[in-house]
């Protein structure tokens, strides 16, 4: 056996014995100076009654306590009501969407200082025909009168009647087209909004003014006269 793997074994003997012989020393010294004869305790033997004794009984489990949650607190069941009406505006939107959707048909009023021709068409998606055109010729106004208040009322109802037959047949939704400022114009406005049209009103979801405005630009044509 090598000197270097006996050493460490020496080493630890030797401390052994030099605690032993202090623990000794101290434990005897201060028997004697307090006059009592019993030896001092070995503190290895305790630590190895210590060791061999039985382990201790686990104690009692913890009982299960509530879960808490970690956050904000939450409000009471009455605090607010949580039926609360919803946004009209979205209820609307959301019914719209839902709903089926409904043919778009279109009617174009054209007022000239002429004329009135109000023209009742298909949708785009089917074609886009002309189902019902109505001038002031065509209802017997003959030249200058063509072009008044009364031949573009004329037209007017002429046109609502063909939408109100064609509602019967299925539902649909229309969209006006404007376009230029005779009296024809205010004609046909005037039919919407009175009893006449009441019954094609509900169903109008746009209108629009598709008038051309000339700003600068060439000499225009002449403007031909009756």
């Amino acid at each position: 056996m090598s000197l270097l793997r006996v050493l460490p074994a020496l080493r630890s003997r030797a401390a052994h014995r030099a605690c032993t012989a202090s623990f000794s020393s101290s434990a005897s010294t201060s028997a004697a100076a307090g006059g009592s004869a019993n030896p001092p305790p070995d503190i290895f033997s305790a630590l190895s009654d210590a060791a061999e004794s039985p382990p201790a009984e686990p104690l009692d489990p913890i009982e299960d306590a509530p879960a808490v949650e970690d956050g904000p607190p939450r409000p009471s069941a009455d605090s607010y009501p949580r039926n609360a009406p919803r946004n009209p505006v979205t209820e609307a939107n959301r019914a719209k969407r839902l709903a089926e959707v409904r043919p778009l048909y279109s009617v174009a009023v054209q007022a000239t200082r002429n004329n009135t021709i109000i023209t009742f068409a298909r949708p785009s998606r089917e074609g886009g025909g002309p189902l019902v055109t109505l001038t002031g010729g065509k209802l017997g106004f003959k030249k200058s009168n063509r072009n008044g208040y009364e031949a573009g009322y004329q037209c007017a109802v002429g046109i609502i009647a063909a939408m109100k037959k064609e509602s019967e047949r299925r539902e649909f939704e229309w969209e006006l087209f404007l376009k230029g400022f005779g009296q024809g114009r205010d004609a046909m406005l005037t039919a919407i909004t009175t009893a006449v049209g009441a019954e094609v009103k509900e169903s109008l979801v746009r209108v629009t003014d598709r008038t051309p405005i000339k700003i600068g630009g060439t000499r225009g044509k002449k403007a031909r006269r009756i």
